[in-house]
């Protein structure tokens, strides 16, 4: 008998591998799962502006990184002492402006080129809820403790959504005609919208992204993390202890399942190595200048060192 419901998953018409390079933007939930490749070996890049939840500001990033825009003094204001950008996370602004504005150029020129090369992007909606700046009417991607009197505060619709990322899909395609993208619904609960708007916030997202799959059926694709955390771990024990993030053991069964989707065979058995090449690296013995420790430690090395040349071929070949 089964006591839990399951998931249907896609089937995809590509598998990943690690001569792939992926791309991650978009929740906190990206933020999990490519940081997770990033420790399995995979070539990863993983929210280089920090983690954004709407569909607008991430398009706006993803807009920067294609037109290598660089920032000038202009795009940052000051607050609380520091220098911020609404395109940036909060770990990037700085007392120093100049640091500020080097930091997030840095940034966006690292990302720009390894967008240009990758893969596959993976792109994770959180929120259909903007903040728009009432003096300039841009929505932005963090409010950085602004008073909410300095924003409006809105729902994106699904005709706004396709249509902005209609035109960023047929163009980032014609730059990059190998690229795939791949959206994804964040399973994490927005309650400071109140429970009903977080449902249809959730709603006009997941047409948004249903729309282009349908606009685009050789280049965007789903995966139903969503689906697989609201049904098949219909569970509280699988949430954080703010009952809204998902905890580690139900983003651990996404990213499994993920796996098992998604990457080829030969990729998933050296997945497997790896993790528990990761799991022996945590150990922390009572006594480190011991033989038996030493020891151990050099075998650790020569698997890693076997498993680096085993994913090098992999790319290669």
């Amino acid at each position: 008998m089964q006591y839990r419901t399951q998931i249907e998953i896609p089937r995809y018409p590509f598998k990943i591998s690690y001569k792939d390079s992926l791309f991650w933007i978009g929740s906190c939930f990206a933020n999990n799962t490519g940081e997770a490749m990033k420790l399995l070996k995979f070539n990863s890049m993983v929210n280089p502006f920090g983690a954004m939840y709407n569909p607008c500001s991430i398009l706006t990033a993803l807009d920067l990184l294609m037109s290598k825009t660089e920032l000038n003094s202009e795009d940052l204001f000051l607050h609380n002492e520091l220098w911020s950008s609404f395109f940036f996370h909060g770990s990037f602004s700085d007392i120093d402006k100049c640091k500020a504005i080097k930091r997030m150029n840095d940034a966006i020129k690292d990302a720009s080129n390894v967008l240009y090369s990758c893969s596959f992007l993976f792109v994770t909606f959180g929120t259909a809820y903007v903040y728009r700046l009432k003096n300039s009417g841009k929505i932005v991607g963090n409010c950085h403790k602004l008073p909410a009197s300095h924003f409006l505060h809105e729902r994106l619709t699904v005709e706004e959504i396709t249509e902005l990322y209609e035109t960023f899909v047929t163009k980032i395609v014609n730059l990059l005609p190998h690229l795939r993208i791949i959206f994804s619904l964040s399973p994490v609960r927005h309650f400071g919208d109140g429970a009903h708007n977080n449902q249809l916030s959730k709603a006009v997202l997941m047409l948004s992204i249903e729309k282009l799959t349908e606009k685009f059926p050789e280049k965007c694709f789903y995966f139903p993390a969503y689906e697989i955390v609201m049904d098949e771990l219909r569970d509280y024990r699988f949430y954080d202890r703010d009952m809204c993030h998902v905890s580690e053991q139900g983003i651990e069964h996404v990213r499994k399942i993920f796996i098992q989707a998604l990457m080829e065979p030969r990729t998933q058995e050296i997945i497997k190595e790896v993790e528990s090449l990761n799991l022996a690296k945590k150990h922390r013995p009572l006594h480190e200048n011991t033989s038996l420790y030493k020891k151990f430690i050099e075998s650790i090395n020569k698997k890693e060192a076997l498993l680096n040349k085993l994913i090098d071929e992999q790319f290669m070949y």
